[in-house]
């Protein structure tokens, strides 16, 4: 049987991708076919007409929305076709607003501490504001729309006017905006997750002019696997199991002050590649191994 995994991008300039390289070069070495799927040009209809004569492995690269409708299309058409990086009992759908955060928490994962924020604090005081953060540890506060990356929609606020004037502002009908505890000084991991297994990790660093470490194109460095704490391996494994996937990029914080890691954030699927110079690991190449398991078990 001759494989193909099908790769969701946005457009044909993904193609140097990290992720995309990474994963190519995997298949190559496998005798896999390497197909991409570019959202920009596939219409939704297309896709629910489109059928490999064979079980393929498919992984959405972009995370665009169209991606996102694209790749829950295929799946949802074509029931058992395509192995994917998500359990086969659940639909990769658009997340919704909250959701993740609500089952971390529900799961009693260790978060960062947060608080969802919606339109009924357009009507709060300044004092009843200063009472909602207390509870996050006081200003400064971490203000955060959710489905953006690289640091965008993330803002430092110092006072309950700051957070004021920013809810009048805000369209709660289109955005999801969160408030975080604020980490004076603390140290951001990222721990890359493949088949239940943490396989990378890479830290990323502060820079002088910035609080966010995410900001822009961020520097980091190889973290040994060996130097991680069981807390935060257990909270990665933990975090992409809540997710239903075989991978996940985990961000974790861990507080200067006293040592406790938080989650902040899981990101499936996630940009693997940034770990993989750094590390000297081909963790396109575990991905693929990881879906050809996973798609042995679905058809035996």
């Amino acid at each position: 049987m001759t494989r193909t995994l099908y790769a969701i991008m946005e457009s044909a300039a993904m193609s140097s991708h990290g992720c995309a390289i990474s994963i190519r070069q995997a298949c190559e070495a496998r005798g896999i076919a390497f197909k991409q799927l570019l959202s920009s040009d596939c219409s939704l209809e297309t896709a629910a007409t489109l059928l490999p004569d064979q079980p393929s492995l498919l992984y959405r690269i972009s995370t665009r929305p169209k991606a996102q409708l694209l790749e829950s299309t295929l799946v949802l058409r074509h029931a058992g076709q395509f192995t994917t990086i998500y359990d086969t009992k659940t639909v990769p759908l658009p997340p919704r607003q909250f959701s993740e955060i609500n089952e971390q928490i529900a799961a009693g994962l260790c978060v960062l501490p947060t608080k969802l924020i919606d339109a009924v604090w357009q009507g709060y005081d300044p004092a009843r504001l200063e009472s909602e953060i207390a509870a996050l540890g006081g200003f400064p506060v971490i203000i955060k729309r959710l489905g953006l990356s690289h640091g965008q929609g993330v803002q430092r606020l110092e006072s309950a006017t700051e957070l004021q004037t920013l809810l009048a502002s805000t369209d709660f009908e289109t955005v999801g905006v969160i408030a975080r505890r604020y980490l004076a000084s603390y140290r951001h991991y990222r721990l890359i997750v493949v088949d239940d297994e943490v396989v990378a990790a890479i830290e990323y660093h502060v820079p002088d002019d910035d609080f966010r470490t995410n900001a822009g194109e961020p520097v980091v460095t190889a973290v040994s696997l060996e130097t991680l704490t069981a807390d935060m391996k257990q909270l990665a494994l933990d975090s992409v199991r809540l997710r239903a996937s075989i991978l996940g990029g985990v961000d974790i914080l861990v507080d200067q002050t006293d040592g406790v890691a938080y989650l902040a954030e899981a990101n499936v699927p996630c940009y693997f590649a940034r770990a993989e110079e750094p590390t000297g690991i081909d963790i396109g190449g575990l991905l693929v191994d990881a879906l050809l398991r996973k798609q042995a078990k679905e058809l035996a």
